[in-house]
């Protein structure tokens, strides 16, 4: 049986879960995981509600470490300290302080508001097309990502698509082959990974987005190494959520070992 790495969960210390980190790693046990890595949400100069997604990042490890000792005593599965970082152009430096001194093993940069909006609430679409709007996130999330420089895995580069209304509900490298080709590329030069997250192909909505494979074909072009699995779990039971399905098709796309952070280092499996 494979065992994998959730690479992108949320806990009691993000504001949008209520699942505490003993249930995720409760759960990681019934489903005999390799590990998990707790990256709950610090979004920054939030434009809608600002302060809403911070949290205390010592009372966050320290709440991994008691809790995996309890659980498992043996280090049978692995409980990683992580963030997920939310970029805006105007949160860099802020973002930058806020974790300077912090020791993690893994650092998702993700993009979540785009000027001034969350796609999560329909807005964003307003008086655009879809290459308008997936476009602009594309191009958000190289900028903020070049700018920031301190992360690991680029979290949901998809995320745009999850929550829109055209008729093109998917993110397809043909669309938008600059734009990707610049991300990819500065993601095999800089030795970084690409998240497939597995929430995005699992929402339960009128469609269910599917993965170009296209764009992992051309980020192993490329030259990228490293690819993550991350359910974006905000409760237990979606812990390693399809991730069989994943692997498989990352390893007809030249990625037949996944990758997780310890340390801030890759570690393949």
């Amino acid at each position: 049986m494979q065992r994998f790495v959730d690479a992108h969960t949320h806990s009691e210390f993000s504001p949008d879960s209520t699942t505490s980190v003993e249930e995720l790693l409760v759960k990681a046990r019934e489903v005999n995981a390799l590990g998990v890595v707790f990256t709950d949400h610090i979004d920054l100069d939030a434009p809608r509600t600002p302060g809403k997604f911070v949290f205390s990042i010592a009372d966050q490890q320290k709440k991994i470490e008691e809790t995996a000792w309890r659980i498992f005593p043996n280090g049978e599965c692995k409980a990683l300290k992580g963030i997920e970082i939310g970029l805006q152009p105007c949160s860099i430096e802020h973002s930058r302080d806020f974790i300077a001194g912090c020791n993690f093993d893994q650092i998702i940069a993700s993009v979540h508001f785009v000027d001034g909006e969350d796609p999560y609430y329909g807005n964003y679409y307003d008086n655009k097309d879809y290459l308008q709007a997936y476009g602009r996130v594309l191009e958000l999330i190289y900028q903020t990502a070049v700018e920031f420089k301190d992360f690991d895995v680029i979290g949901h580069f998809d995320y745009v698509a999850r929550y829109s209304r055209y008729q093109v509900r998917d993110l397809r490298y043909a669309d938008f082959p600059d734009h990707l080709d610049m991300l990819l590329g500065y993601l095999a030069r800089e030795g970084k990974a690409l998240e497939i997250n597995t929430k995005t192909y699992s929402l339960h909505t009128d469609h269910v987005q599917e993965l170009d494979k296209n764009i992992l074909l051309r980020f192993k072009e490329l030259g990228g190494e490293f690819v993550t699995l991350g359910s974006d779990a905000h409760s237990a039971a979606r812990l390693t959520d399809n991730f069989s399905k994943f692997a498989a098709v990352c390893a007809t796309c030249g990625f037949p070992k996944l990758t997780y952070f310890q340390n801030r280092k890759p570690v393949l499996y």
